[in-house]
C-alpha cells in the first residue's frame, strides 16, 4: 500500500517523530510490566522497529528455541510496534525493556531529551541502497525526475538526505520520493516505481522470491553515504540502572544466537520460517538472511559500537541540519553491557 506523493527531504519528516517522541515521554500512564514466566526467569521484551516478523529476528529466534535465553536465567518474548516509529516511544513508556531499532533514532532522541542509549550495535556496516530492477544499471546522476520509493523510518529519512547531496541533486523536489508502508520492490518490479530503497538483505530477499533475479543495487560504495551500521539494541537509562544483569545477559545470548545463525544460515532460516510461516515465504527468508550475514561483522566484532562510529553518524546529522549540535557520545551509546 503506497501514497502516491511526493516529499522533499527538506520537509524534515523527523520533526513529526521527535515531537511524537518527546510527547510519549510525558505520559504518566504506562503499561505494566509483564509477569515472569516463572520465579525463576527474568523476563525481557524485545520491541522490533517493524511492525511485522523478519528474518533480522533470526538470531533471537535461534536463542529463544535453542534455550540460550533461558541458560542465561531470561525469558525472552518479542513485541511489535505499530509502526516504524515508536519503538522508542515503547521503551519511554515501559512496554518493553530492550528495542531493536535504527541508531538515527537515538540521535534524534538525544535531541529531544529522551532517555535513550545504545547497548550494542546489531549488525557493523551500512547495507542501506538505492535498488533497481534485475539487469538495470542505476544511474545516479539521473536522480532528478525520478520516482524513488522510500520508507518511513528516521534512517532513510537521513540517508536520502545525503544520497541527494552527495548525487549533486540540485533541486530536491524534482526527485519523487513515494512512501511505502511494507514492501516497495513489488512496486518496483511492476515498474510504477523508477527506483527503490532498502537495507541489501530485504531487496535481493524480495527481488529472489518474486522472480528468480538479484536486483540491481547501489549501496555505500557506490553512492558514499557512510559505511557505518544502521541498527542498535537500546534501553533507557532507568531501566539499565535496576537490571544491569539481565542486559549483560541478553546481549550474551543474543550474540551466541547471532553467531550460531551466521555459522548455519540455511538451518537459522528454515527455523524462522518454522516459527512465522505466515510472515514471508522460506525462500525469502532464506535469501534475505544470507544476503545481511555479511554485515555482522565476526565473532571478533559481533555486537560491538566504536566511538568512530557513533561521531560520524552524529556529525553528518548535525552538518546537513538535522540536529542542533552533537552531543557527548556517551549519551548514545555504552559498553558497559557488552559480552567480555
Amino acid at each position: 500500500m503506497t501514497q502516491d506523493k511526493a516529499c522533499s527531504v527538506n520537509r524534515r519528516p523527523w520533526h513529526k517523530w521527535a515531537a511524537a517522541v518527546f510527547s510519549a515521554c510525558l505520559l504518566l500512564a504506562c503499561l505494566p510490566h509483564k509477569a515472569c514466566a516463572s520465579d525463576s526467569l527474568h523476563h525481557v521484551r524485545l520491541v522490533y522497529f517493524w511492525p511485522v516478523q523478519g528474518f533480522l529476528l533470526i538470531p533471537i529466534v535461534v536463542a529463544q528455541k535453542q534455550g540460550i535465553y533461558r541458560r542465561y536465567g531470561l525469558d525472552v518474548s518479542i513485541v511489535l510496534p505499530p509502526d516504524a516509529q515508536t519503538t522508542a516511544r515503547m521503551l519511554a513508556t515501559e512496554q518493553a525493556e530492550i528495542g531493536m531499532e535504527a541508531r538515527t533514532d537515538v540521535v534524534f532522541a538525544a535531541e529531544v531529551s529522551l532517555p535513550l542509549v545504545s547497548i550494542a550495535n546489531y549488525d557493523q556496516h551500512n547495507s542501506w541502497c538505492v535498488v533497481g530492477r534485475p539487469g538495470e544499471p542505476i544511474d545516479l546522476r539521473t536522480l532528478e525526475g525520478k520516482k524513488i520509493g522510500i520508507f518511513t523510518d528516521s534512517w532513510t529519512a537521513v540517508m536520502m538526505h545525503l544520497l541527494l547531496e552527495k548525487s549533486g541533486v540540485k533541486n530536491t523536489e524534482n526527485v519523487q520520493q513515494i512512501i511505502t508502508q511494507f514492501e516497495d520492490l513489488p512496486l518496483l518490479l511492476s515498474g510504477r516505481l523508477d527506483l527503490a530503497t532498502n537495507a541489501a538483505s530485504f531487496a535481493i530477499a524480495a527481488s529472489i522470491a518474486q522472480d528468480g533475479q538479484m536486483p540491481s543495487l547501489a549501496c555505500p560504495n557506490v553512492t558514499g553515504v557512510p559505511d557505518i551500521p544502521i541498527w542498535s539494541f537500546t534501553a533507557t537509562p532507568q531501566w539499565l540502572e535496576g537490571h544491569g544483569g539481565d542486559a549483560k545477559a541478553w546481549l550474551a545470548a543474543t550474540r551466541e544466537g547471532l553467531l550460531w545463525a551466521m555459522a548455519h544460515p540455511i538451518e537459522a532460516a528454515a527455523l524462522f520460517s518454522r516459527i512465522y510461516p505466515e510472515v514471508d515465504s522460506p525462500l525469502y527468508d532464506k535469501a534475505g538472511w544470507a544476503a545481511a550475514v555479511p554485515y555482522f561483522g565476526n565473532s571478533d566484532t559481533a555486537l560491538s559500537q566504536t566511538s568512530q562510529s557513533w561521531s560520524e553518524l552524529a556529525s553528518e546529522m548535525h552538518r546537513i541540519g538535522l540536529i542542533s549540535k552533537v552531543r557527548p557520545l556517551s549519551t548514545y551509546y555504552t559498553n558497559d553491557f557488552l559480552p567480555r
